[in-house]
Formats: structure tokens, C-alpha cells, sequence
């Protein structure tokens, strides 16, 4: 099992921010806001998914590093992993374990009966985006399109 980011992350689930006025929360709530109305996830789950990924996140920071942070959480109300990329032209304070401010976001809703699948992609995610030069690129791109085309050509090396 190899994912590829751009059969969780399509096309219209890429963002560029310019500027962001407002706190991690703010953010959080502004990408999966966008997210839920891109994908299948019913309005009335929306509120108890939120809530789950912000206990999450605010357990413990998903901010892995090198400016990039994971904001994810495992749910019964999505069937697939569902996936949303944010790239900020100025980095946000995430709290993250080498206080360095978080430019890349990769949103992740896990199905939540999907363990060991979760799990990898959660890596996989990780080991791409710790990569310098994929991050570089991406951080470059001047359209989401340009974006899309780094995920699909990229596969999990």
C-alpha cells in the first residue's frame, strides 16, 4: 500500500492563502469549513467532526516540523480518507515541536475503522512532505494547479 496525495488531496481540495488574519483555531476551522463543502461529509456530522479534530489538535499539535502541520482525526462518518492541502504565502504559530511558523497544512479526515490505514497515510504524508525539495516546490508553485501536478507526479519516495 503506497498512497498517492492526489487520490486523497484532488484538484479543488488545494488552497493558497495570501494572508491569514486569526489564530490556529481560526485557520483549522477556515480550511475544514472549505473541506466539508467540497466532499460527501453529511452537514449533520459537520460539528461532531470539527470537535473531534480540535480535541485533537489541541492535545497535542500536529505540527510535525519544517513548517508543515497534519491536522487530522479519525471519524465513523467518513467511509475514505478525505484529504485538503493549504499552502500560506505567510506562516501561522501552530505550536509546532520545533516552534518553527506552519506554511503547509495537509488536512486529513480517517475513516475511523481503517486503523492500519490511517496510519500509513499519516506516514506517507509525513515522509513526503519532510522531503526539502518537494516542500520547496510546493511552497513556490504559483497556482493550485501547479500544486496538483507536484502531488500526482510525486509518488511516495
Amino acid at each position: 500500500f503506497e498512497m498517492q496525495l492526489h487520490e486523497i488531496i484532488f484538484k479543488e481540495r488545494i488552497i493558497q492563502l495570501d494572508q491569514f488574519q486569526g489564530s490556529k483555531t481560526d485557520l483549522l476551522k477556515y480550511i475544514f469549513d472549505k473541506c466539508e463543502s467540497l466532499s460527501s461529509i453529511a452537514p449533520k456530522h459537520k460539528d461532531d467532526i470539527w470537535e473531534t479534530l480540535i480535541e485533537r489538535e489541541n492535545s497535542m499539535s500536529t505540527g510535525i516540523g519544517l513548517g508543515v502541520a497534519i491536522p487530522h482525526c479519525s471519524t465513523e462518518h467518513v467511509t475514505d480518507v478525505i484529504g485538503m492541502l493549504t499552502v500560506l504565502k505567510e506562516g501561522i504559530d501552530f505550536q509546532a515541536i520545533d516552534d518553527v511558523q506552519v506554511r503547509i497544512l495537509i488536512l486529513l479526515l480517517l475513516p475511523k475503522n481503517k486503523f492500519e490505514k490511517h496510519i500509513k497515510t499519516l506516514a506517507s504524508v509525513a515522509r513526503l512532505f519532510n522531503n526539502e525539495e518537494f516542500r520547496t516546490r510546493v511552497l513556490n508553485s504559483s497556482s493550485t494547479d501547479e500544486i496538483f501536478e507536484i502531488l500526482t507526479s510525486s509518488s511516495g519516495d
